[in-house]
């Protein structure tokens, strides 16, 4: 074949090979994303009071660049080619581990002890959690607190090389001491992990699988005393190939691999109440025929499995998504119980994302001494409790590590949860009724185990 022939020849197939993707848009079905992916919506003309919509080419070259015919496929060739030749990942989110097993990046840092939490953030996390408490024995129900184990923490033998742990304690073991001084229910899920000899968790996907979730659910109503109910964990069950996990879908979105999971040999009973459209609802409402008990349950993506059982469990139950927890549900359900489930790599959100509650009023003998403390303080109405305000701040001044802060208005004083995302001091959230906002503020904490107030301070309002 002359030199010319197979000039032309390569420079056809090449042209096609960047046709085919684009033509195909207009011929196959629309691509649809893959674990966690959020693709760009199509691209509009105008925006929606009429007008031209400047940055429509923008939009369009994002849609294309998620939508093009076959991306799926040539990502997930990329991310075997890389695996299989050189063994490194092309998903930055995910760790290829031994013998085929995957991770989440970013429970590193937890494994390794990089990035510990403050003693004055898992203070502030376990006195939130004793505050919720409070909250939830005030309204006739009981609360329970637990934490999803990261896969590495129960199953570090199947990492990739990553290092060795700093010196030092995981947040959970550090959190667990405040939590029976604050008096805060907790479930330990891994010790009740960590004492099977059989692998709970998925070898392709972050999370539990089906039997990780039964044993999580006995482990709950064990802490609730709970014993109307029949057993999965030790009951029948096998192992099927039909389990598409999420670590496994962000690095091949076509591999179409599937991991094992565990088929029980006894059903559910429990009844959806509506259908959910998917385990990721930010709601979901359940019913059960024959059992006893009301569940509220604010839950992560460990409750796409754990979910089922629980509501097997209880005769009505509502398992939300919402974070920061919206204690408002209580109310609206009626629950007379509420468990709280986060995963580890997750515990800086208690410190970080206050609960939706109204701030409980205290009161105070005497007057306080001021000291040299700073205080900002700011006030917004984000709808998100109705009759009430949102108040956020910081404290900085001699503030005991294990001090509450109390917020006074006026007349009134309240606890403040001493969490929240202020860049220095100690932070506070809390929610106040509209009429108690006042123009200043003090606030109140302990130093050197004395109780002491900052100065007064102006309340900004936020936009």
């Amino acid at each position: 074949m002359k030199l010319k022939t197979k000039s032309r020849l390569a420079m056809a197939a090449f042209l096609a090979a960047c046709l085919l993707p684009g033509a195909g848009m207009l011929l196959l079905p629309e691509s649809q994303a893959a674990a966690n992916q959020r693709l760009a919506p199509r691209p509009a003309l105008t925006l929606p009071d009429g007008g031209p919509n400047p940055d429509v080419l923008q939009q369009a070259t994002d849609y294309v660049a998620d939508h093009f015919a076959f991306r799926q496929e040539l990502i997930a060739a990329n991310a075997a080619l890389k695996a299989t030749l050189f063994h490194t990942s092309a998903e930055d989110s995910v760790l290829l581990g031994r013998e085929g097993w995957l991770f989440y990046r970013e429970t590193l840092p937890g494994y390794l002890h990089t990035e510990p939490m403050s003693d004055r953030a898992l203070y502030g996390a376990a006195h939130t959690l004793a505050l919720l408490r409070e909250y939830t024995e005030a309204h006739g129900a009981r609360l329970l607190f637990t934490v999803a184990p990261n896969k590495a923490s129960l199953y570090p033998q199947y990492l990739p090389a990553v290092g060795t742990p700093l010196e030092g304690s995981d947040d959970i073991d550090r959190l667990r001491p405040l939590l029976e001084q604050e008096g805060v229910p907790y479930a330990n899920l891994f010790a009740a992990f960590r004492a099977q000899p059989d692998v709970l968790y998925h070898r392709l996907d972050s999370h539990w699988n089906a039997r990780g979730a039964a044993l999580a659910h006995d482990v709950l109503l064990d802490a609730l005393g709970k014993d109307d109910r029949d057993a999965f964990f030790g009951g029948g069950w096998h192992m099927e190939q039909i389990h598409s996990g999420d670590l496994s879908e962000m690095l091949y979105p076509a591999g179409g691999v599937l991991d094992e999971d565990a088929v029980f040999d006894r059903g559910f009973a429990f009844v959806y109440d509506p259908e959910p459209r998917t385990v990721e609802d930010q709601r979901i409402a359940t019913r059960c025929d024959g059992r006893g008990g009301s569940l509220l349950m604010f839950r992560d993506s460990f409750g796409n499995s754990l979910h089922r059982f629980l509501a097997d469990s209880f005769g009505n139950a509502v398992f939300s998504r919402a974070m920061p927890y919206q204690m408002a549900l209580l109310d609206e359900t009626g629950a007379d119980t509420v468990v709280i489930e986060l995963v580890e790599r997750n515990l800086k959100w208690l410190a970080e994302r206050a609960p939706i509650f109204p701030a409980p009023a205290r009161g105070l003998q005497g007057e306080p001494p001021l000291v040299e403390a700073a205080v900002s303080i700011a006030a917004a109405a984000d709808g998100l409790l109705p009759g009430y305000l949102r108040l956020e701040g910081s404290l900085s001044g001699p503030v005991d590590l294990d001090s509450p802060l109390y917020v006074r208005l006026g007349a009134n004083l309240y606890e403040a949860s001493p969490v929240g995302v202020a860049a220095d001091g100690a932070p506070f959230t809390l929610y106040v009724p509209e009429e108690a906002i006042a123009s200043e503020a003090s606030v109140l904490f302990f130093s050197d185990g004395a109780v002491c107030a900052a100065p007064s301070a102006p309340v900004c309002w936020e936009d």
